[in-house]
């Protein structure tokens, strides 16, 4: 229906252009569709050629924000690693030890898949540079202990026999009688060979090394002598094994590829170890799964949305027809919106990949309102171009004011900080448009064909929704009362009434885990690692410009309530610089430079000697009272007396082995000094290749991951977590800050987005309701003070937001409004009443059934907005297009905003199926908050407007009939009603159009 304002008679230039188009399309209706058809099909060849995808959540993130800065500043010095984490599980730690040798050899075997394959580290040349890991006062005393040997070093290897040394210690015990201090060294010596002595005689593989060590030489430096270090847990009860996975970033597929080799490498790997266990987990793992449940999930839900959608068309409209051409439409609406996409954006991501199922359940609403005001105008009597044109004239702005407000609520994310909901808004914002213009071209040309040879008895008859209808116009107060009562008692159990100020009950969960599909293994392996060894698959990164540095940061970082551990390099390298230890060195490398391969040929012993030997040196240290004397002398007299049990011969035999093996192990002693007396100052470059190109970059820099003591996946361990590391630097970076900015970013910029499109949804509604007269008068003033304003934001060199200033406008527009025309401001806030009263609704749901808010759902806030306010929007051009009677839903607006609405919800509603949590809820969210939008719009605002309707006048009314004398006259009686309405000539209702 149309209707124009007083101020002007004739239609306005928006309806008069929807109305040409609407009847060139129809006039033409086979060349249209050929060239929207083509047009469609160009597109999609467009995309297909050029549309990308980005799947990494930082793709979301707007690249100019300081903290993703400080991200790309560590990609650029180290690279990008997310590793994929292979965890071994059992209680025998070789079996583990196995098990990580054939994965991490399986994995190597596929270079083009996977780099930096991490399950061992070996010492390298750190071996050879070992002692310079001592400090130079140990040195400094081993030099001296090895100038003792300096005539065996020499090559008299004949003084190495056991009556020398025995005889030695025995003088030299005896000598040192009254000096037990400088007796330790030499009687740690008697008790290392007695005891190497009796224990061999009882059991030759129980020898062990009689020579006292010449370099004390601390765990730290064994741990760099060890040749293979595992990664296990503290209780060796799980291993690990990290790769790299070589991707292409222009696919959407990501790491699949190399975490699908996993998997297949590990179900090989499983049958050759029984009694182990193992799992798949790491961010590049999660973020997979969940990439990959997610588009599962949604190709199926996308397809039990088509068919919900199509027959929720098939019911509503009552036929198949008619429903087929809104979802051709569709299709071309689709078909446009990916090429705008390809064009304008380039790629999709993680986030605005979802767009196309938002596009089904919005876009379809255009077609719904034009084919029920068309069948309407059918029944009513008139032709077939004359029912498309009449339906372009009545509901044509409707459904354009509808269009421009949604669309332009999600063009607002373009404000917000976060780059994935920006550019999901200009994707979504454009389709909306794009389906609307397919709504005004080739729809009406599809009804034109397939309607041309129809008779009008064929055509169905959508729903009336009399007993709705007839409930809101005869009971008004009544409704209104009941709907009041509903909303407040549902409403209000979203709001906290305990404390000084009301505060939402809503929950907000920042949990990305939660959003996962339930049982997932990567989501259980994580909570595995972090129970079985505190290790945690987030950590965060600080880079060092030095070791010293990076070591002096670890110190810090350990300090840390909030921190486990710290992972890094700079202590591997020697903490004492080389210039104090390099001479040292040099002196061990030269001393021993010229040791012999093998001790000389065992020479044969006198077992008669040895036991005299022996018997004075069991003398010497009888007479002293001391512990280790007494446990001397105790083995010595047991030695002596086992020995003497033996035959002679193999006595000698004994003895002489003995003697042998004992030159052998000094000299072995010897060798392993000379191993690591390199004197080559220890560099980055002499680290382990496996660790150095994860912590130490090519430039130098050294790189530190800190490992949280809590899961830091919940918000307020992680905001504590990163708070505290960045009491250390300021500047530290890794998954988890990243996660805790972008998840801060994401959640402000969906509420400030929602701000944005109510200050946006404003204007459109005062330029849609206002009197054209008065337009100039509203907007001038409020658009010069506007820039005014932001000149001088400007000028004083604030920092100017396009935000605040479309704020600002929106307020001096409508405070001019209600000067100048009050009733446009409260047209507009009546069209508002669906979205926010269904809000409050929303919210008060959601908290009665306990479902919190999500990084997935939360778009709800501006989609509400733009879903709620076009049913708003239509509800008021139709009770605008009746300004002489008690107001009374129309059944074509009525049965509009049912299809409408019921298939957007069955179009959200499909992603209940899903297996991801994150889909599921903002299905469920979406539901609920469109139902009650529905509700709002069907029932509440028809009683507000049917009660004010029996007061208004005609007078009073902007909005008055035109006459078009060219169309039938005929008769329309509702039957169920028993109403006859009076035999007029047809009359189009024009609402406030804009300009």
């Amino acid at each position: 229906m149309q209707a124009t304002s007083v101020d002007s008679p004739q239609r306005s230039v928006l309806t008069q252009l929807l109305s040409k188009l609407t009847e060139l399309c129809a006039r033409n209706a086979w060349a249209t569709i050929f060239l929207v058809v083509l047009s469609a099909a160009g597109c999609v060849f467009y995309t297909a050629q050029n549309l990308r995808f980005k799947t990494d959540r930082s793709d979301l993130i707007d690249p100019k924000s300081k903290f993703y800065q400080r991200w790309l500043r560590y990609t650029k010095t180290f690279g990008e690693s997310d590793d994929i984490v292979i965890v071994v599980e059992s209680k025998h730690p070789e079996i583990i030890k196995q098990a990580l040798d054939e994965i991490g050899s399986r994995l190597n075997a596929y270079p083009t898949l996977f780099k930096s394959v991490l399950y061992k580290v070996e010492a390298g040349a750190l071996r050879e540079k070992g002692l310079q890991y001592l400090p130079p006062e140990l040195l400094t005393h081993g030099l001296e202990r090895l100038d003792e040997f300096r005539p065996i070093l020499s090559g008299n290897w004949d003084l190495v026999t056991l009556n020398g040394v025995v005889t030695r210690l025995q003088s030299q015990i005896a000598r040192l009688r009254r000096q037990p201090e400088a007796q330790t060294e030499l009687l740690q010596h008697a008790q290392a060979l007695t005891s190497s002595l009796l224990a061999t005689l009882r059991n030759s593989d129980e020898f062990t090394n009689p020579w006292p060590e010449i370099l004390q030489v601390p765990d730290e430096m064994e741990d760099q002598e060890k040749q293979t270090s595992y990664l296990l847990n503290d209780a060796g009860t799980m291993g690990f094994v990290m790769a790299s996975a070589v991707q292409d970033k222009g696919s959407f597929e990501g790491p699949t590829a190399a975490i699908d080799m996993v998997r297949q490498q590990l179900d090989e790997t499983r049958q050759n170890f029984p009694k182990a266990n193992f799992l798949l987990t790491g961010i590049s793992v999660l973020e997979n799964d969940e990439m990959r449940r997610s588009m599962a999930d949604s190709t199926t839900a996308s397809i039990i949305s088509f068919i919900g959608v199509a027959v929720l068309l098939f019911l509503g409209f009552r036929g198949f027809r008619h429903p087929m051409l809104g979802l051709i439409m569709l299709a071309v609406a689709m078909s446009w919106s990916f090429g705008y996409t390809t064009l304008v954006i380039g790629h999709l991501n993680i986030l605005s990949v979802s767009f196309a199922a938002m596009l089904m359940g919005l876009g379809i609403d255009f077609a719904v309102h034009i084919i029920s005001r068309y069948l309407e105008l059918r029944h009513e009597g008139h032709d077939l171009i004359e029912a498309l044109v009449a339906t372009s004239d009545s509901v044509g702005v409707g459904i354009i004011t509808g269009a421009v407000t949604t669309s332009l609520a999600f063009f607002c994310a373009t404000l917000t900080d976060f780059l994935g909901v920006a550019e999901l808004g200009i994707i979504a914002g454009g389709g909306i448009m794009l389906c609307s213009l397919s709504a005004f071209t080739i729809l009406p040309a599809l009804l034109a064909v397939a309607d041309r040879r129809i008779e009008l008895s064929e055509l169905p008859r959508p729903i009336q929704a009399r007993p709705l209808r007839r409930l809101t116009r005869n009971h008004p107060g009544f409704v209104l009362t009941a709907s009041l009562l509903c909303i407040g008692a549902i409403g209000s159990q979203a709001i906290d009434w305990s404390g000084p100020v009301p505060q939402l009950k809503v929950v907000y969960d920042h949990n990305l885990l939660n959003l996962q599909a339930e049982g997932l293994e990567s989501v259980k392996a994580q909570k595995q690692i972090f129970d079985s060894s505190q290790h945690s698959l987030l950590y965060a990164l600080s880079i060092a410009d030095s070791a010293e540095e990076a070591r002096t940061l670890k110190q810090k970082f350990e300090q840390l309530d909030s921190v486990h551990q710290v992972q890094e390099l700079a202590t591997r390298l020697p903490k004492t610089p080389s210039s104090q230890t390099s001479l040292l060195v040099q002196g061990y490398h030269s001393q021993l430079s010229t040791l012999p391969a093998e001790p000389p040929e065992p020479r044969p012993v006198s077992p008669a000697g040895i036991g005299q030997l022996m018997e004075r040196l069991y003398d010497v240290v009888k007479q002293q009272k001391d512990p280790v004397s007494q446990e001397i002398s105790k083995t010595i007299d047991q030695f002596l007396d086992e020995l003497e049990q033996k035959s002679a011969k193999d006595q000698v035999t004994f003895l002489t082995e003995f003697q042998y093996r004992m030159s052998y192990a000094l000299l072995a002693q010897f060798q392993a000094i000379a191993a690591a007396a390199n004197p080559e100052p220890v560099t980055a470059d002499d680290l382990p290749s496996e660790l150095r190109t994860r912590f130490v970059s090519a430039e130098g820099k050294w790189l530190l991951q800190i490992f949280p003591k809590d899961q830091i996946w919940d918000m307020e361990p992680l905001e504590r977590f990163v708070n505290d590391v960045r009491t250390i630097d300021p500047e530290a970076t890794g998954t988890p800050l990243q996660n805790y900015e972008a998840a801060r970013q994401i959640k402000q910029s969906y509420e400030i987005c929602a701000l944005y499109a109510l200050g946006v949804i404003l204007l459109t509604l005062l330029v849609d309701f206002a009197r054209k007269t008065k337009l100039l008068g509203i907007f001038v003033p409020a658009v010069a003070v506007t820039l005014f304003v932001g000149f001088m934001m400007q000028t004083k060199q604030m920092e100017l937001s396009l935000g605040m200033l479309l704020l600002t406008l929106t307020g001096l527009a409508m405070l001019a409004a209600l000067i100048l025309d009050r009733r446009a401001v409260g047209d507009s806030i009546l069209a508002l009443f669906p979205p926010m009263i269904g809000m409050g609704l929303t919210y008060g749901l959601l908290v009665m059934f306990e479902i919190p808010l999500n990084p997935a759902n939360l778009i709800i806030l501006p989609l509400i907005l733009g879903i709620g306010v076009d049913n708003g929007v239509h509800i008021l051009h139709d009770f605008h297009a009746k300004p002489n009677e008690v107001y009374s839903t129309s059944p074509s607006t009525i049965n509009a905003i049912i299809l409408t609405s019921t298939t957007t919800m069955v179009g959200f509603g499909s992603m209940m199926v899903s297996a991801h949590r994150g889909l599921y809820s903002l299905g469920l969210v979406l539901t609920i908050g469109v139902g009650a939008c529905m509700c709002v719009s069907l029932v509440m605002l028809p009683a507000v407007l049917t009660l004010m309707s029996r007061h208004r006048t005609t007078a009073a009314t902007d909005f008055a009939p035109l006459e078009y004398p060219d169309l039938l006259p005929v008769p329309m009686i509702d039957e169920r009603e028993a109403v006859v309405i009076q035999r007029e000539p047809f009359v189009i209702h024009e609402p406030i159009q804009i300009a």
